[in-house]
């Protein structure tokens, strides 16, 4: 093997960008998403079908597809209370 010709110094990144995808996992998964999509069209072996004949893995598989992070925003109004004992209120 020959040496690169490009040279890194000391503290510069090396290699590709983060979340860049690597070539080989990019063209293998490209290659079961394009058989996934052929069997989908066959009946009896396409994903629904495994579905309703093993419902309890085809849920556990949705749950880990389903993302995990929610945000959610609540605002809460705060309601006061008056409550009126003769010429006396006590809020709440």
């Amino acid at each position: 093997m020959g040496k690169s010709s490009t040279t890194f110094k000391k503290g510069e990144a090396k290699g590709r960008p983060v979340g860049t995808p690597n070539k080989a996992t990019k063209s293998v998964k490209e290659a079961f998403t394009e058989a996934f999509g052929k069997l989908q069209l066959k009946q009896g072996v396409n994903l629904a079908d495994w579905g309703e004949e093993n419902p309890t893995e085809f849920y556990k598989l949705c749950t880990k597809l389903i993302p995990q992070a929610i945000e959610a925003k609540v605002d809460v109004e705060l309601i006061e209370q008056v409550f009126k004992i003769g010429n006396t209120e006590i809020k709440l």
